[in-house]
């Protein structure tokens, strides 16, 4: 289990209760595809080591904070032993890894696709310029990539352009791995 997985579940478990959606661990277990056990250990170390107010609701089934919190800029953890390389690196004064994990990648696209923009909606931060333009905001660039792939719409990455250069040669890679295949079932 990478770090930034577990960071990433921590922050989404934060924004969806700051946003008072009350998610619980098995929503979050389903989200990320990981055991429930493991979210329940996500929302016991937000509790525990984090100091968030978490108290569950019981009409709504999941977590609320009952009091406001917010997580500090420092690495938010959700498993102890999925970041004691990066508690080590950090103790070393080689901090730069995990602290790059706490501050977000941000981008413009052009969604054309009003659906296809609802559905990247925990990425959308705001409007940008033009009626199909949104400004996004991710922490891991391989999710946020496979986000837009898994859109199945026409999005165009305005900016950064190093971010619209990394997907396309991913697909550039994708697709020649996979006409390399073909072409060898072909014969």
């Amino acid at each position: 289990m990478s770090a930034e997985f577990a960071v990433e579940r921590i922050r989404w478990l934060h924004k969806r209760i700051k946003d008072g959606y009350f998610p619980n661990a098995k929503r979050l277990a389903e989200r990320f595809g990981i055991s429930q056990r493991q979210a329940q250990r996500d929302v016991e170390y937000l509790r525990t080591e984090l100091g968030a107010p978490l108290e569950f609701c019981r009409i709504r089934k999941g977590y609320r904070y009952s009091e406001p919190f917010e997580l500090g800029a420092s690495i938010e953890q959700a498993d102890s032993d999925d970041y004691v390389e990066l508690f080590a690196a950090a103790e070393a004064g080689e901090g730069d890894e995990a602290h790059q994990m706490s501050i977000p990648y941000t981008a413009v696209l052009e969604v054309s696709d009003k659906l296809a923009a609802l559905g990247l909606g925990r990425f959308v931060k705001s409007r940008a310029g033009g009626s199909n333009r949104y400004n996004c905001e991710f922490h891991n660039v391989g999710f946020f990539l496979g986000a837009l792939l898994a859109a199945e719409a026409r999005i165009t990455i305005v900016e950064p352009a190093w971010l619209r250069e990394r997907l396309c040669k991913a697909l550039e890679r994708l697709a020649e791995a996979n006409l390399t295949a073909e072409n060898g079932e072909n014969q």
